[in-house]
């Protein structure tokens, strides 16, 4: 695979002209900062930039998997086989942290695939290219995930997990995610976020005092409207959302033209966009009446009465 030239394809045409030496002199073993000065995030540019940043960082991540008795690895592979059988597929892990997902992601595209690895904090891309000692079909670039450098439509795949919650614009972020992944593709993402059922026990009590973003709702109104197949689940000891989604050319395809059965009768697009003016509410009551005696639907006597009166 020649990662220049993938690299390339995948950047919007302004920013692969921009750093066009940077992209043909591309080593998968290093990165690329494509990072644009108007659109960094300083707070959490600045927060996961400090010398110690990746120390604090990797202390959480330990925390986290020992206080929910999960395996580190075995958990990121099982979160990544939610995007469904990727091998041979273009996958963009977003936010990936100090690349913890990248060696689960290239197991599961194979050397056929391609992954494509960003993140904000340019102190943690450099130490996840550097782990990657062998693997040539990868891609790590600095990068805002509220505004993806990447091509619309252009990966088979998008993954984020443990980040959401900081970005700044939870809806623009996965309006980013959306943009960027392909018609038909799948979009997965996490955070923090304690289930419901939860939020009243000493559980769940001990849980949001400890960290306040185990207070956060999953995002489920900040989907896309051509988002289907859509499924919510939690994770690590329901402290944790996972969201998942195919990505559709539009809204759902269904038939709002079935007529419906019984009194009320009509169909989806007449209740909806039929409605007329109101009427005293005692000649209604008759005409319900009368229309469940006779065994008609009031939606037919309506369009009668209103296609003779226009006739």
């Amino acid at each position: 695979m020649n990662i220049s030239s993938e690299l390339r394809n995948s950047l919007k045409l302004d920013l692969a002209t921009k750093y066009d030496n940077e992209i043909t002199n591309y080593s998968p073993h290093e990165y690329i900062n494509l990072l644009e000065k108007p659109l960094i995030d300083e707070f959490n540019s600045t927060q996961y930039n400090q010398e110690n940043s990746t120390e604090i960082y990797r202390n959480f991540l330990n925390w986290l998997f020992l206080t929910f008795k999960e395996n580190e690895v075995s958990f990121r592979i099982k979160c990544l086989e939610r995007l469904g059988d990727i091998n041979g597929q273009k996958i963009l892990l977003v936010g990936c942290g100090l690349g913890e997902d990248v060696a689960a992601a290239l197991s599961l595209v194979n050397e056929t695939g391609v992954v494509h690895a960003q993140d904000l904090s340019e102190t943690f891309i450099k130490l996840a290219a550097t782990k990657n000692l062998y693997a040539d079909n990868v891609v790590f670039s600095v990068s805002n995930a509220l505004s993806l450098p990447y091509r619309d439509d252009y990966f088979d795949a998008v993954y984020h997990f443990g980040g959401i919650n900081l970005f700044g614009d939870t809806k623009r972020a996965i309006s980013e995610f959306n943009r960027v992944c392909k018609v038909g593709g799948s979009v997965t993402f996490g955070d923090e976020s304690l289930a419901m059922h939860l939020r009243s026990t000493d559980y769940g009590k001990m849980f949001m005092q400890n960290n306040p973003l185990w207070r956060e709702y999953a995002p489920l109104k900040h989907l896309p409207l051509n988002a289907i197949n859509i499924k919510l689940e939690y994770i690590l000891g329901n402290c944790f959302y996972l969201i998942s989604f195919k990505k559709n050319e539009g809204l759902p395809e269904v038939n709002i033209d079935v007529p419906h059965k019984g009194l009320r009768g009509g169909t989806i697009r007449k209740r909806f966009f039929g409605q007329v003016e109101s009427i005293d509410p005692l000649i209604k009551e008759k005409l319900y009446h009368k229309a469940k005696r006779q065994n008609n639907s009031v939606s037919d006597i309506l369009e009668k009465l209103v296609r003779n009166y226009l006739d």
